[in-house]
Order: C-alpha cells, then structure tokens, then sequence
C-alpha cells in the first residue's frame, strides 16, 4: 500500500508538525503569487522553511525551464474561518480558488466593521462555499449578524509578566 502524498491529505489526518509545515508552505505559495521578485528558496527562507519543504507539502509548481514556478491555483487542503448561519465556522477547503474568495469576504467584512460601508458586503449576497466534502456553506451578509459575531470573538488576554514600575 503506497502512502498518500501529504499535500493530498486532508487536515484532520496531518500530525500538529505537518499543520505547521503547511501552513508555512502556503504561505510561501501566497508570496509568491503575489510577489513576482522573489525565488522560492528566498520565500521559504523568509518563512522558516526549505524549499524541498514546501514543494512536498503543497504539489503547487511545476516545471519552467528546469526551474520551479508556482501554479496559478492548487488543490492543497487547508482550513478557514468564515461567517454562516450567524456564527464564525471553521471548514476545509479544498483549493485555494476557494480561499481566495473567502480572503475577499474577510477584507470586505472587515473594511464594513472598519467603516460602516454595506456596500463590500452586497458582492457576497447569496455566495456559497463549498468545503472538501461537498458541502455548501452561505455567507453571511447581513451586518447586523456580523457585528453580532464579530462581538462574539472574544479578545485573548494578555498577562503581564514583567512589573515594569
């Protein structure tokens, strides 16, 4: 029985070391896609990860010219928050078109929260999301409720660990 490849595996089936190794590859996916200057070793390094590191937890380049380039979009699995039904969820996402579009609802809530504009929310009327199961999530729109629910998120507390006096 061959082993499936870890960018292949779903979220929950990743020990706390491969979340974390994940994490760091996408991150250095997101730069990349957003940073054309940059080499993929120079934003692994940048991230705290090799290179060898990200290409085995993500699949997301391919092949130009002997060298690696990333791919416009991948299929890497990875959790993401978002308001439905009037409440903050956690779901999987299955690709980064996906999270994306959940990355442009995330700035349009908080552009509301930051300035009372309804307008950014209307793009997001009746959008779905569909995680790695199949299933369709709604966002949510109505500012009431995300008022509500970003009241909800509770602040961490800090501690202090030094008197400074």
């Amino acid at each position: 029985m061959t082993a499936v490849p870890l960018h292949k595996r779903p979220w929950r089936k990743l020990s706390p070391r491969q979340k974390m190794l994940r994490e760091k590859s996408l991150a250095v996916i997101g730069e990349l896609r957003n940073t054309k200057s940059k080499t993929l070793p120079q934003a692994a390094s940048d991230n705290g990860i090799t290179a060898k590191n990200v290409i085995k937890h993500t699949n997301g380049f391919k092949k130009v010219n002997g060298k690696p380039v990333v791919k416009k979009w991948d299929r890497i699995k990875r959790i993401m928050r978002i308001n439905t039904n009037k409440k903050e969820k956690s779901v999987e996402i299955k690709d980064s078109r996906t999270a994306s579009v959940v990355g442009r609802y995330h700035n349009a809530v908080k552009q509301f929260l930051n300035t009372g504009d309804k307008s950014k929310l209307s793009k997001f009327r009746n959008k779905k999301i569909k995680d790695s199961k199949g299933k369709l999530h709604k966002l949510e729109t109505n500012p009431d409720e995300i008022i509500r629910i970003n009241q909800r998120i509770e602040e961490p507390e800090y501690y202090e660990v030094y008197n400074t006096k």
